[in-house]
């Protein structure tokens, strides 16, 4: 669940825009210490975060599991995260991390808790369902608020035009400072998402493969992305429009949504000339979640041809269209009709 109070920094989370760095210029505090040399074998050239590894590599933000592995899809712990986080805050500001007498990371803790203001010296030692918290893994949400608050705000000068309220699961999230804090990041071009509308997971572990990738953009502006996301394609239910309908400008018709299992089905009745004129309704038939609309299969009109409908909710009414394939004194070929509950 997300937590309800943030670091304090993150009530600045504004999108400073400014003149972007020169290609390769590094953000101050920073220069490559070491040399990349393919020593990680689960590391191939051909990775999609094989650049984004060698750089963290080089800058001394990442070491590998062993002298020859990186573990790429290992998911960083919240200790991990609190290391990492204080050693790019160290570095930007010129500060020492101090040494403290307990396990590995709690030089790291109280590192975050005094500059990060991350209130981890409260909950890095206690224990949840028997693990220590502090060897839990770092939810993305928190990994990135806590990667923001490292650098001063005006180094995520805007590259993008990604709209608050344009992703579900980041507007999802209850706290609003973490919203900014995410989204000031997707503009910035240092997060992109998981698809090609910007998805975040925000509960999700995050791997080290995309923790280096992070890490690399925030230090390296050259690294950063320019994208624009599609919109999500809206996928409609028929769960609340079971039951009879009429045709608003034709009130003698209608038609019927049946739910049976987890399929629904449809039946049509049209009314034209002195009789009722019934479509392929004597058993009715199945309709097909297209995402945006259903469509029904293709069923028999009586007479001798066969048509598909389109069923699309709106509001409190549905919108039907209805196509006839074949030959029929009286054709049946709707585009838009409205209808109501009866």
């Amino acid at each position: 669940m997300m937590k309800k109070k943030l670091i304090a920094a993150l009530l600045a989370a504004t999108v400073a825009v400014g003149a972007m760095p020169s290609a390769g210029a590094l953000l101050d505090g920073f220069t490559a210490s070491r040399t990349y040399s393919n020593q990680f074998t689960d590391v191939p050239t051909n990775a999609w975060y094989y650049n984004s590894v060698k750089s963290a590599y080089n800058l001394g933000l990442v070491n590998g599991s062993s002298a020859t592995t990186y573990s790429p899809n290992k998911e960083v712990t919240i200790a991990e995260l609190y290391a990492m986080a204080s050693r790019i805050h160290a570095a930007y500001y010129g500060n020492e991390i101090q040494p403290v007498d307990g396990a590995w990371f709690a030089p790291y803790v109280e590192y975050s808790q005094e500059y990060l203001d991350t209130g981890s010296h409260d909950n890095a030692y206690s224990y949840s369902d028997g693990v220590l918290v502090a060897n839990l893994p770092a939810a993305r949400w928190y990994f990135a608020c806590i990667l923001y608050a490292a650098v001063d705000p005006g180094e995520f000068n805007q590259l993008n035009h990604v709209l608050s309220g344009s992703i579900e699961d980041i507007d999802a999230i209850e706290n609003e400072e973490v919203r900014d804090c995410i989204y000031t990041l997707y503009n910035a071009g240092i997060l992109t998402g998981s698809d090609a509308y910007g998805t975040f997971h925000p509960d999700d572990g995050i791997t080290r493969a995309e923790v280096a990738t992070i890490m690399a953009r925030i230090i390296d502006p050259s690294q950063r992305k320019t994208f624009t996301l599609k919109d999500k394609p809206v996928t409609v239910s028929l769960a609340n429009y079971v039951g009879e309908w009429y045709f608003n400008d034709w009130p003698n018709s209608g038609l019927g949504i049946e739910k049976i299992g987890n399929d629904y089905y449809l039946s049509l009745t049209i009314v034209q000339g002195k009789g009722y004129r019934f479509n392929g309704t004597l058993e009715p038939v199945k309709l097909i979640n297209k995402g945006t609309y259903y469509e029904s299969v293709r069923f028999d009109t009586m007479r001798a041809t066969t048509a598909v409908a389109r069923i699309r909710p709106e509001g409190n009414q549905l919108v039907v269209s209805c196509t006839e394939y074949g030959t029929s004194s009286l054709p049946l070929n709707m585009s838009g009709k409205y209808c109501s509950r009866r």
